[in-house]
Formats: C-alpha cells, structure tokens, sequence
C-alpha cells in the first residue's frame, strides 16, 4: 500500500506520493497546452471550453474533457498505475473516469484565480455521494503561494452549509459563515509536487485561493466512479448525461479486477 498523508474515510481527502514520472507529466503539459491553444490532436473537440483564446490571460483556464483531444492526456488518465493506486486508495474493483478538467490558474489573477468553497455533491445531482471521488494530479509543483486545493478536514461528514458555492469568488464571506457554523474548522492546503495526486470524497468542502506565485498552477482533475457507485435518476438536461459511461472512448475504465 502506498504511503498516504491523511485519511480518505476520516478527514475526506488524501495525499499521495509521487505516481507519475516527470517525463509523463511534461507530456502532458505540452498536450494541455496545445488544447489550451485549440489543437485537438486527435480531432476531437473538448466537452466544454470556459475559457477561449482572446479571453482574460488572467482568468482560470478550465476545459472539461480535455482527455477526449490529446493522446498524452489520455496517457496520463489512463495510466494503470494510477488506476490501481486509485482502487487500492479507496477499496474499489473498478475504476472508471467518467468525467475530467484541466485547470490552469494563471498566476497574478488575484481574485479571479478564486474557487468558493463547496462540495462536489452540489454539481452532481445523478450520483449518489459514496463510490464516486475526485484525484488532482498536480502537473507543476503546488506550493501554498499558487493557490492549492484546500481541504476542511473531516467536513465530509458535516450537513450541508447554505452559502458555499465554487462560482462565489468571495472567500471572506464563506469564512464567515464557516466560522459561524463550525468554529476552530481545520483546513489543509494540499501542496504537492509534480506527479503527486490528491484525492477526495465527493463530500468534503474544499476551495482555492489566489495564485501570487511566479508562474501558473496547472492541474489535472480526474472524477472517478467504482463499482459501488449508484446513478440517480435525474429529469431536464442532464436525464441522460451519463450514459456516456456506456462508451470507454469517452469514459475509459482504468482498472478492473
């Protein structure tokens, strides 16, 4: 078993030691780049971009299923050592990537590189909260100046706190309320060097704050289903968002046993 820093189960998240090599992880910063840029080597678009050139530099540059454009992203998400890290981690049979995002937080953004606090539960209503979990592969070294993911240890088994939302860029105002509903709350910044991973439940509340370090955060954002997870029926735009699991070139399986 690898040598983990916290406890999934206890705290609602997990640091890893280092699983990609750092030629994998050159890889794919050169495969992000070139989406980033517009150029999908397989001739595949991304889900959705939100961010596009001409845009803000200073913004976060997200892009959902970037793996779906590039052969070195896929690598890295596909990677069998990272699929059987990830099932040893959280006691699972299988793994499946049913979802991915590129994140690259520009540095100098100030509040625009800001990530309200919220759980991953808020945004995925067709998924029951156990047998789904989310892993960042950290693709530059992640120092507490670039604005790492940060963890509030052992909310994953709080109630639910009206007022966090990941689009809301003002963090002072969710400390408020967070010290008003859970005063003394322990957060953790997950500073990771290249190729380390975080992983959390998808019940912990967790943000980011601002990068004023002297170049950009990137990141790799894995959701991941096992064989425990459950589907929820769900009506509107989203009833039939997940049969893309049916489709491996969309959502690779990456390990089973």
């Amino acid at each position: 078993m690898y040598d983990m820093k916290y406890d999934l189960a206890k705290d609602g998240f997990c640091l890893s030691p280092k699983i990609f090599s750092s030629s994998q992880i050159t890889s794919a910063c050169n495969g992000l780049s070139d989406v980033i840029q517009g150029i999908y080597e397989t001739g595949i678009s991304p889900e959705n971009r939100f961010w596009n050139i001409g845009d803000d530099p200073k913004s976060i540059i997200k892009i959902d299923k970037p793996h779906l454009c590039n052969e070195q992203i896929w690598n890295l998400i596909t990677n069998p050592d990272f699929g059987k890290w990830l099932a040893d981690t959280v006691g699972a049979k299988r793994i499946q990537v049913w979802h991915s995002q590129s994140v690259w937080k520009p540095e100098g953004g100030g509040e625009k590189g800001h990530a309200g606090w919220h759980r991953d539960t808020q945004y995925w209503p067709f998924w029951k909260p156990s047998g789904v979990f989310t892993a960042w592969i950290a693709l530059t070294d992640v120092i507490e100046n670039s604005g790492p993911v940060r963890y509030i240890r052992g909310s994953n088994k709080w109630e639910d706190i009206t007022g966090m939302d990941f689009f809301d860029k003002n963090l002072a105002a969710q400390d408020e309320i967070l010290e008003d509903t859970h005063y003394g709350h322990k957060v953790v910044s997950a500073n990771i060097e290249k190729g380390h991973i975080s992983i959390h439940t998808s019940q912990v509340y967790h943000s980011s704050g601002p990068n004023i370090s002297k170049g950009p955060r990137i990141g790799m954002v894995v959701h991941f289903c096992t064989d425990s997870s459950e589907r929820i029926p769900v009506k509107g735009e989203l009833t039939s968002y997940l049969n893309q699991t049916e489709n491996e070139s969309i959502c690779p399986v990456i390990y089973e046993n």
